[in-house]
């Protein structure tokens, strides 16, 4: 029934992400100075740390001017010699960078996910880089009083030509003794961007066509990997009305130029 349909990502990723695309950039520059750096400015400092307590006069002996020059020349070849290696791996550095994401991202979820259906006796390890970002999690759930409803929920639904996904959490959160349903998905972006607010609504709207729970609330879980607390980003029903209607704009625009 659902095999053909696209995922929420996959319909996403037909919006233009301008961010990305400086991010991207930032990260190519970022990689080229690394690497310039580790050619030329580290051998030159070796050699300043080898010199700087000689007499002056040493520097300008014929045998010492030659050796110099022959270091710097030599540096200034390998570096003309790698600038095209260089040049090529900064360009896709990024998509080494999104790779690596991804794949924390990945991480992670498995990591909240087996501790929350671990039983109370159960030792969970959590590879080191993800440390920051797990403590965030516990720090959320021990504030919080939760009761799993389910975890990683498919969804999917008819509407624009169909689509289909998962999110990570639905949960019930009390607050002023009042239990409220949530969809929650966990992010670990540095930020929240606005397209997670569509992904969200097609969520949220594709779980209530896919089963009988009426969500009252949807929220992003931002986990990213460093210092600071963790962001449990809220959206009402009524905004999320909105940003399912663009939604499903693009799931219409993806299967016309699929089909």
């Amino acid at each position: 029934m659902t095999e053909n349909l696209p995922r929420v990502t996959s319909v996403l990723d037909l919006l233009s992400k301008p961010a990305l695309i400086q991010w991207a950039s930032n990260v190519g520059v970022e990689f080229m100075k690394e690497k310039v750096a580790e050619i030329v400015i580290s051998p030159l400092k070796e050699i300043y740390e080898d010199i700087k307590n000689t007499p002056h006069g040493f520097l300008k002996a014929p045998a010492v001017t030659k050796e110099l020059k022959a270091i710097l020349d030599n540096l200034n070849d390998n570096l003309m010699a790698d600038t095209g290696e260089i040049v090529k791996a900064a360009k896709t550095e990024h998509k080494h960078k999104k790779d690596e994401a991804a794949n924390r991202g990945k991480r992670i979820h498995s990591a909240i996910e087996a501790f929350l259906n671990a039983k109370n006796d159960a030792t969970i390890s959590i590879d080191e880089d993800l440390e920051k970002s797990f403590r965030k999690f516990m720090h959320w759930w021990s504030n919080n009083e939760i009761e799993i409803v389910e975890l990683e929920c498919p969804v999917w639904s008819e509407d624009g030509g169909g689509y289909k996904g998962t999110f990570d959490l639905a949960c019930y959160i009390t607050k002023e003794e009042k239990k409220i349903l949530y969809l929650i998905d966990f992010k670990t972006s540095p930020r929240i961007y606005d397209d997670m607010s569509m992904q969200l609504a097609a969520y949220f709207y594709g779980w209530k066509a896919r089963t009988s729970w009426v969500p009252d609330r949807a929220a992003i879980l931002r986990l990213d990997f460093t210092d600071g607390p963790e962001e449990f980003y809220e959206i009402l029903e009524s905004e999320l009305y909105v940003h399912y209607q663009a939604f499903i704009k693009v799931v219409e625009l993806w299967h016309l130029i699929r089909n």
